[in-house]
C-alpha cells in the first residue's frame, strides 16, 4: 500500500484547482479540519464512500476534486483510499476527524458521537461503482496497521450503521447516510483481515 501524507491543515500548500488546501481551510477560519479526541485511543473504524460525481460527473474519482469537496464542506476523514489503492493520510490517527457527524454505535454499544473514538476511512466510490480489488487490499493493510499501532481490536462499521435511520429517529442528525452500501463486501474484508493475521 502506498500512503501519501496530505494533511488537511493550513500547512498543506497542495494546489487544488488554483487554490491551496491551506487557503481553503483558512477560508473557514480554521487551522485544520480536526480537533482533539476526548480519549487518544480509538477502537472503531468507520468505512465510508465518497466521490466527486455531482461536481465532476466524467471523473467522479478524481483525488483533487474529492479533496476540494472535503475542504469546501469542512469535513474530514483520517484516510482516503483511491481506486488504485493509494491511501492519502488526511488527519493524524490520534486526532478527531469530522466524518460521522451525529451518530450512535449499534446496540449493545450505543455510544454516541462516534467521531470521538473512531478512525474514518473514505473509499473513492459511488453508490453503483462498487469497490476495487486494490481498495480492499489497501484497506486491509491499513486496518491491520492501525490494529498494531493502537494494540487493540477494532469494531468495524459503515457510516450507514452509525448515522442511519436510528440516528435520525433519535434526533442526532437530519439525514440518513447509506454508505458504504450494499456493494461493500464485509465478508471479504473480514476474510482478508483474518488471512492477514
Amino acid at each position: 500500500m502506498h500512503t501519501i501524507d496530505c494533511l488537511l491543515s493550513v500547512h498543506n500548500t497542495k494546489n487544488l484547482y488554483g487554490i491551496s488546501i491551506a487557503e481553503r481551510i483558512k477560508a473557514h477560519g480554521k487551522e485544520c479540519l480536526w480537533n482533539e479526541r476526548p480519549s487518544p485511543k480509538p477502537d472503531v473504524i468507520v468505512i465510508h464512500y465518497i466521490s466527486a460525481r455531482e461536481y465532476l460527473p466524467q471523473h467522479p474519482f478524481n483525488d483533487q476534486a474529492i479533496l476540494k469537496i472535503l475542504c469546501e464542506k469542512a469535513l474530514s476523514a483520517h484516510y482516503l483510499i483511491d481506486r488504485e489503492g493509494v491511501a492519502f493520510r488526511l488527519v493524524p490517527d490520534e486526532m478527531r476527524a469530522w466524518h460521522a457527524g451525529g451518530s450512535i454505535m449499534p446496540e449493545p454499544d450505543n455510544r454516541r458521537n462516534v467521531n470521538d473514538f473512531s478512525i474514518g476511512i473514505e473509499l473513492a466510490a459511488t453508490p453503483v461503482s462498487g469497490f476495487t480489488e486494490a481498495q480492499y487490499d489497501s484497506l486491509t493493510i491499513l486496518c491491520k496497521s492501525l490494529m498494531q499501532k493502537f494494540v487493540c481490536p477494532f469494531t468495524f462499521v459503515g457510516h450507514e450503521h452509525v448515522a442511519g435511520e436510528r440516528a435520525v429517529e433519535l434526533g442526532l442528525r437530519s439525514d440518513v447516510k447509506v454508505d458504504p452500501g450494499a456493494l461493500f463486501d464485509w465478508q471479504r474484508l473480514n476474510a482478508l483481515l483474518t488471512k492477514a493475521q
